[in-house]
């Protein structure tokens, strides 16, 4: 009696296991059971490493390794190999697309028939798991618009253009306080993207800020503002430069840049050097590989032949010569592919994994770079979702450096930094919102 309810119960089995297997045949061993599939994800490589214990029986003809996107409007599952050694146990899947969640199945085929000509297959259970998935976000005062982000020890502290001071939050997005740098109201500029204020952290802590004070019916005001560790505010002092972008310490050093021209000052403010720079369009300027890296926009007068925005590193001071250069030119007027920046706005270095994490603003997402080498991205135009960014919007913008008159008119705009765990955290400008990532 039990052999006679065998059969129809591995009847059922391989019905539910879809329609495309074949019946077990006459005489069909079939194998010791599905295979026992594991997932590791990293973010560094960018990949999905699959792994399952090997099946065992001598009609074995191949794995099949699937995945889906859980939340894909069409979730079916794509076929990515085949592997027909048993021994073989092991998938990498490489290139995946960040804060994206993944479903994966391995299903092992094997013949069954009196002629062993049809095939059945036994499957893995599914495992599920991405890459810098959405951790939270939080919202910032009314017509903040935040620009600029930058985490210190267990604190993100954002800049935004419409605002006066710097907002500081723990590492969940619950404010701890607010450092104000000046009364009035940013004078912001459009160059490559929208000029705002920027920040960066002195050697013991302290936080420096370059911003340029809008006065009605006269050219902005630059100044720089430093605070102590604990939030005092120790000084605002002017700077002699018609417009203040940008600013990087490494090591007591202090570079400040302004529209044509680079200075260096020490912790204290005390004046050092001054350098020329070729008036380019740069929308973020960091310390990196030991030098100052920017990212630039083409203009039609300079000899780059550049046709898209590059990251580059130079080898002086002045920028006459690149060390290194990352981006790529379209491939045609429709291109928006991995690795093509369209109005970059910001980066942040991951000094230990290598990588380089890019707001592409013009598309509405981060890109992510390891060497010279596009590793991943992520995001989309919108507001409704996590995920989505809206780095493109209405802003108050200087026209005339000299009068000081300025309007609202659309513009580009994000940050973005990295924390000391790992963390994203992204400033989603016209969303006036911080979304955070996971490592």
């Amino acid at each position: 009696m039990a052999a006679q309810l065998r059969c129809p119960c591995l009847l059922l089995v391989l019905l539910s296991l879809g329609s495309s297997c074949a019946f077990l045949g006459q005489g069909s061993p079939g194998l010791d059971g599905p295979p026992r599939l594991t997932a590791s994800f990293d973010s560094g490589s960018a990949s999905a490493r699959l792994q399952w214990h090997r099946v065992r029986g001598h009609d074995f003809l191949r794995y099949q390794i699937e995945r889906s996107h859980v939340d894909a409007f069409d979730p079916t599952f794509e076929v990515l190999g085949k592997l027909v050694d048993p021994k073989d146990t092991t998938f990498v899947d490489e290139g995946i697309t960040a804060d994206r969640r993944y479903r994966y199945r391995v299903q092992a085929y094997y013949a069954v028939g009196k002629d062993r000509d049809k095939e059945a297959f036994l499957e893995s259970e599914l495992v599920e798991g991405g890459i810098h998935p959405f951790d939270e976000a939080w919202a910032l005062p009314p017509g903040f618009l935040p620009t600029r982000v930058l985490a210190a020890g267990d604190v993100v502290n954002v800049l935004g253009a419409g605002a006066g001071y710097v907002a500081r939050f723990d590492l969940d997005g619950r404010e701890v306080g607010r450092w104000r740098f000046t009364s009035g109201l940013n004078a912001c500029l459009e160059t490559a993207t929208l000029d705002g204020p920027a920040a960066a952290l002195g050697s013991d802590g302290s936080l420096f800020v370059v911003h340029n004070v809008f006065e009605e019916g006269s050219a902005p005001l630059p100044r720089w503002t430093k605070f102590d560790p604990k939030g005092q505010l120790l000084w605002t002092k002017p700077l002699e430069a018609v417009f203040v972008r940008h600013i990087v310490i490494d090591e007591g050093r202090v570079f400040i840049e302004s529209v044509s021209q680079l200075q260096q000052f020490d912790e204290e403010g005390e004046f050092v050097a001054r350098f020329p720079v070729p008036p380019l369009m740069v929308s973020s300027l960091r310390w990196w590989k030991g030098a100052l890296a920017a990212l630039v926009e083409p203009l039609g007068f300079d000899s780059s032949g550049w046709q898209a925005p590059r990251l580059v590193t130079y080898t002086s001071f002045e920028r006459q010569q690149a060390q290194s250069v990352l981006g790529r030119d379209p491939l045609s007027e429709e291109d928006r592919g991995a690795g093509l920046l369209r109005r970059p706005s910001d980066f942040a270095v991951d000094d230990v994994g290598g990588r380089i994490f890019v707001v592409n603003a013009g598309h509405h997402r981060v890109e992510v770079f390891r060497g010279s080498r596009f590793l991943t991205r992520w995001g989309q135009e919108g507001q409704e979702r996590n995920g989505d960014f809206q780095f493109r919007g209405k802003a108050w913008v200087v026209d005339d450096l000299t009068s000081g008159t300025r309007h609202q008119r659309e513009v580009v705009a994000g940050g973005i930094a990295l924390d000391q765990h790992g963390s994203i955290y992204v400033a989603d400008t016209f969303n006036n919102r911080i979304q955070k990532f996971a490592p």
